[in-house]
């Protein structure tokens, strides 16, 4: 039987996926008839599945995909929740199916027959591919991934919330969903994705795609993927699947410590000592750590360009924020009131207009020990800190219901670079680990300065906070900020 034979017989979503998805939905929301608003706390989580169904009527939009594996018939049905809810998953002809995943399979590795003009090709260290444009290889473009069809997946369904666009549709050969996200940002962060399904490899697609890409580019480039086998088997029984991707297991975590007592702080000036615990290397490559290197604070600058930066490398991100007269340009910030995702989207509540600086701090490193170290790991965090009434505390980020100037708002954004508190410009560079933000050798009584640089929103000049501790915290009191201490480099 063909393809389209198979359609013509198979119009509607069947009886037993309906009962599933009802009875799914009745399951989350723990007793029937009931809307539950689903809220994500992160910000920049447009499409982590949500774990609470809200709508128990549901729409059906109809199958997405069918395709054969062997003699099953397995197929992707989508099917929607209120305004800009969706629920999806995969099945099989017959409510009583079940697949049968060999102990290996054939490995597979992904081929493009189209790239979009201007991106760029590669396969990252962790198996996945990425394209990318040259001028922001660290945002957006399209990340794509497989994972395991298996047994469970039946069983498993796939709820999105935010979503402002769903296709079920034909991808070259393979049958897939493609979903768009709301995206108030605009800001290279992904806001689409695209699942095919492949039975014949054990396999489903999930492309990623970033807000950078359109979506005529997207659609072209899933039709021409092929996944060609390698000529080398692999065990499927630490695979990650599709239904660990639809469910993943949550672990319980401990709340953010995001307040303080001013006396169980240890805060210094610029110009005083600090201690740390640092990791690195010996000189024959064994992992060394020390209990007691030293840093400070040499001296803090700021700058409403980017003239302490001449002749140095910049951060892709930072070539483009000058304005016509050489300043940083300006940030304008949205407050955002979050939607539900299901019957009501994000809403820009408030605007403001700021004007972004350049942090500029210098860093002396001192190894008061006998011992030299290779490779070491430094790194500076600014933590945003209100001090009030013997507290020290950071903005919660897992919180909502702010407050400003009258209007409740969950959250910020911006369309500057002041976005992050991660150390983003650095001057010392080591060809070695994820980042190069090591230094190649600290030698016993060498004292070794550091350039760490930050543009930031102006109004938090008065809040910022250096850490050094070398973890890089930005929202949260953790123990090894507790341990080490912050410079207070407030202006």
């Amino acid at each position: 039987m063909r393809l389209e034979e198979i359609k013509k017989e198979l119009p509607e979503t069947p009886d037993f996926i309906h009962r599933m998805i009802v009875e799914e939905v009745e399951n989350q929301l723990g007793k029937k008839g009931t809307a539950v608003s689903i809220r994500t706390p992160r910000k920049k989580r447009k499409w982590s599945p949500a774990r609470v169904a809200a709508v128990a009527a549901l729409c059906a939009l109809g199958f997405s995909t069918v395709a054969y594996a062997g003699y099953q018939l397995y197929t992707m049905y989508v099917e929607k929740q209120g305004k800009y809810g969706i629920s999806a998953g995969i099945t099989m002809e017959k409510a009583s199916a079940s697949l049968i995943v060999p102990d290996e399979i054939p490995q597979v590795k992904i081929q493009a027959g189209y790239i979009p003009e201007g991106m760029e090709w590669v396969d990252d260290a962790s198996g996945k591919t990425r394209l990318f444009y040259s001028e922001t290889p660290d945002q957006g473009g399209i990340s794509i991934g497989t994972v395991l069809l298996d047994s469970d997946d039946t069983d498993q369904i796939l709820t999105e919330t935010g979503v402002i666009e769903s296709e079920k549709r034909t991808f070259g050969s393979r049958e897939g969903i493609y979903l768009r996200f709301q995206d108030l940002e605009q800001d290279k962060t992904f806001n689409q994705v695209i699942y095919l399904l492949c039975p014949e490899e054990y396999q489903v697609i999930i492309m990623n795609i970033g807000d950078d890409v359109t979506k005529e580019d997207a659609i072209k480039f899933a039709e021409n993927l092929s996944l060609v086998k390698t000529g080398e088997m692999e065990k499927t029984e630490n695979l990650y699947s599709w239904s660990e991707y639809v469910s993943p297991q949550i672990e319980d975590s401990e709340p953010l410590e995001t307040s303080i007592s001013e006396k169980d702080l240890l805060v210094v000036k610029p110009g005083e000592w600090l201690e740390q615990r640092v990791t690195g290397e010996t000189e024959n490559g064994e992992y060394l750590e020390l209990e007691k290197i030293q840093m400070k604070v040499d001296s803090v600058q700021i700058a409403d360009n980017l003239s302490l930066l001449d002749g140095a490398e910049l951060p892709l991100k930072w070539r483009e924020v000058l304005g016509s007269e050489g300043k940083l340009a300006a940030n304008h910030l949205s407050y955002i009131k979050r939607g539900d995702g299901v019957e009501t989207l994000d809403q820009v509540v408030k605007t403001e207009t700021v004007n972004q600086k350049l942090l500029f701090v210098t860093v002396t490193y001192k190894n008061p020990t006998e011992t030299p170290i290779y490779h070491m790991l430094y790194h500076g965090s600014l933590m945003l800190i209100d001090k009030k009434d013997g507290m020290y505390s950071v903005r919660d980020v897992e919180a909502e219901n702010f407050q400003k100037d009258g209007v409740e708002y969950d959250f910020v954004t911006g369309d500057g670079v002041a976005s992050s508190t991660d150390m983003t410009y650095y001057s010392i560079h080591d060809d070695y680990g994820n980042g190069g933000n090591y230094i190649p050798v600290l030698n016993p009584g060498e004292e070794l300065q550091v350039d760490m640089a930050w543009i930031i929103n102006e109004p938090d000049l008065s809040k910022a906070f250096l850490n050094l501790s070398g973890e890089g915290a930005c929202w949260e009191f953790t123990e090894t900020v507790r341990e080490t201490g912050l410079v207070d480099i407030r202006q």
